[in-house]
C-alpha cells in the first residue's frame, strides 16, 4: 500500500516535541552557562548510582559513586545535579565541603592533581517533582514513574553527574521498589535481590560509556519479557504486566527490525535491547539500550517508522554520539532517514520508487524548515525538524552522488570507527571523502550548512515547497 504521507507527518511533529526539549538540555550540557571551567577539568569514567521508590512518596534515597579521572589541577570541581537535598559528600573516602550553586554541586576536596584518579559519592534525597513550569523530567503514574525528555533531556534531576554530551561513562544502576513493582534501568540486568521488608532491588549494567542525558529509570507494574534475538543480542522488553499478551505481536516486530537495520549498518552496537512501555502519558524517545514508547500508543499502532527511527539511535546517538547541539543531525538526520526508509518498504515492499517518495516528501519541508529554524549543522537555539528533515536529505543527497553501496561503506565505517565515543560533522565528512576516494565536503556542507535547500542530485524535478504529484 502507499505510504500514509499525512499521518507521516503528524508522527515527525510528534517527534519534534520531544527532540526540541533534547536540543535544548544539549545546548545547556555544551557549556552555554558560564560555569568556571576549572570546575570540569575531570573526565567521568564510571557512575553506580542507586535509588529506592516507596510507595506514597515523592522523595527517594540516593547515593551516586562517580569514578573520574583529573584532567587538570582540581582544588574543587563540580556535579550537576537539581531537584534534591544533599547530606553527605566524600572523594576518596574522606568528608568533602560541598555547597550548592542553582543546579550545581561544588565540591572542595584535599586538592586533586592532574592525572589523579578519584571517586566521589554523594548521599541525597531527590523530590519528584517538575515545578511550576513543568520542565522536569519525572513522568508520575498512580504507583510508580518514568524519565521523560520531554523538556529536559538531562538526568541531571535524578542522580548528580557530569552533564556533558562528549563526555561517557559506564554505568551501574540499581533500582530499589516495593515487590509488586519492577524497577528499570538501561543495560543488562545482572542481579535481583529480595530485601527486608517486602521491597526488591535490581541492578543494571551498561558496560559500554553512556553520555548522562541518555538514560531511563523507571518504576511500576512492569513484567521484563527476555527472549534471545537476532545475531545474539538479548531482547528486553518491559511492559505492563496487564496487557503483556495484548503487546506480544506488535513487540515481535523488533526482530525485523533489527536485522534491517544491521544488514546495513553492521552489529547492532550493544548487548540488549528492547521496548520499555510505560503506562501513563509520554513521548517516544531512545536511551541506550531501550526505547520509550506508551503502552497505549503500542496497543493502538505498531510504530514502525517510530521504533526503526528510535531503535536507529542505538548506532547514531547513543554509540556514536555527536560532539554538542550543532553536531546533533548526525543523530536526528540518520535516525530520520533509516526510519523513512523502513516505513517506505514496508508500505510498498518491492517498489524502487518508495523510499525516494519519502525523500521527496521532506525534501517539499526542507526550506519552510530552514527558514524557520535554520541549518541542519547551523541550528537555532530551539529546533525540531531541521536537524531531522535537513541531515536526512544531507544523507540523501550523499547517497545519490556516491552510490548506495559506497554509501553504505561510508556509514558502516563511520558506526565502527566512532563507536563508543563522539563524533562531529567535520569527523563525518572526513571520512564520506576519504571512503568515497572524492571530495564530498562542498555537497555536505551546502546541506548541512545552507540557508537555501539544494538541488538533489539525480532529481531535477524536486522542488523546494512544490507538492509532489
Amino acid at each position: 500500500m502507499a505510504p500514509n504521507f499525512a499521518a507521516v507527518k503528524t508522527t515527525y511533529r510528534m517527534i519534534a516535541i520531544v527532540v526540541v526539549g533534547a536540543t535544548a538540555a544539549l545546548g545547556a550540557a555544551a557549556g552555554a552557562d558560564a560555569r568556571p571551567a576549572v570546575t570540569d577539568a575531570y573526565d567521568a569514567l564510571h557512575y553506580d548510582v542507586s535509588l529506592e521508590y516507596r510507595s506514597g512518596s515523592k522523595d527517594m534515597a540516593g547515593t551516586t559513586t562517580l569514578k573520574a579521572r583529573a584532567t587538570g589541577a582540581l582544588p574543587r570541581f563540580a556535579l550537576d545535579f537539581g531537584g534534591g537535598r544533599v547530606s553527605q559528600v566524600t572523594v576518596n573516602g574522606r568528608p568533602a565541603r560541598f555547597q550548592a550553586s542553582g543546579e550545581r554541586l561544588l565540591v572542595t576536596p584535599k586538592p586533586l592533581a592532574r592525572g589523579a584518579e578519584f571517586s566521589v559519592t554523594v548521599d541525597y534525597v531527590v523530590t519528584r517533582s517538575n515545578g511550576p513550569d513543568n520542565r522536569g523530567p519525572w513522568r508520575e503514574i498512580d504507583d510508580g514513574f518514568a524519565i521523560s525528555p520531554q523538556n529536559h533531556q538531562t538526568m541531571h534531576h535524578v542522580y548528580p553527574c557530569k552533564n556533558d554530551i562528549a563526555d561517557k561513562a559506564t554505568y551501574t544502576i540499581s533500582v530499589t521498589a516495593p515487590a509488586h513493582l519492577t524497577g528499570v534501568a538501561n543495560g543488562d540486568l545482572t542481579q535481583t535481590r529480595q530485601l527486608p521488608g517486602g521491597r526488591t532491588a535490581r541492578t543494571y549494567r551498561m558496560v559500554h560509556p553512556m553520555p548522562a542525558h541518555d538514560g531511563q529509570i523507571a518504576v511500576g507494574p512492569y513484567s521484563l519479557i527476555t527472549r534471545p534475538g537476532p545475531d545474539g543480542v538479548t531482547i528486553r522488553d518491559v511492559v505492563p504486566t496487564a496487557q503483556a499478551d495484548q503487546l506480544e505481536k506488535t513487540l515481535a516486530r523488533t526482530d525485523d527490525q533489527l536485522r534491517w537495520q544491521t544488514a546495513r549498518l553492521g552489529a547492532y552496537p550493544f548487548g540488549t535491547y528492547g521496548i520499555f512501555a510505560p503506562l501513563g502519558t509520554i513521548s517516544p524517545f531512545e536511551s541506550q539500550t531501550m526505547t520509550t514508547i506508551a503502552a497505549s500508543t503500542l496497543a493502538s499502532d505498531p510504530a514502525d517508522y517510530l521504533r526503526t527511527h528510535e531503535l536507529n539511535h542505538q548506532w547514531f546517538g547513543a554509540s556514536v554520539t555527536p560532539v554538542n547541539l550543532d553536531d546533533d543531525w548526525t543523530a536526528e538526520g540518520h535516525a530520520h532517514f533509516y526510519g523513512t526508509w523502513y516505513d517506505s518498504e514496508l508500505s510498498q515492499p518491492g517498489s524502487p520508487d518508495a523510499f525516494a517518495a519519502g525523500m521527496r516528501f521532506n525534501y517539499e519541508m526542507d526550506q519552510e524548515n530552514r527558514d524557520r529554524e535554520g541549518a541542519p549543522a547551523r541550528p537555532k537555539p530551539v529546533s525540531g525538524q531541521t536537524q531531522r528533515v535537513g541531515g536526512a536529505l544531507a544523507l540523501y543527497a550523499l547517497r545519490q552522488t556516491v552510490g548506495a553501496q559506497t554509501f553504505e561503506r561510508i556509514e558502516r565505517t563511520v558506526v565502527s570507527r566512532f563507536k563508543d565515543g563522539v563524533m562531529s560533522t567535520a569527523d563525518y565528512i572526513t571520512v564520506a571523502n576519504q571512503v568515497s576516494g572524492r571530495d564530498v565536503s562542498g555537497l555536505l556542507k551546502d546541506w548541512l550548512y545552507g540557508t537555501k535547500t539544494p538541488p538533489m542530485p539525480g532529481h531535477p524535478d524536486w522542488k523546494p515547497g512544490t507538492p509532489a504529484s
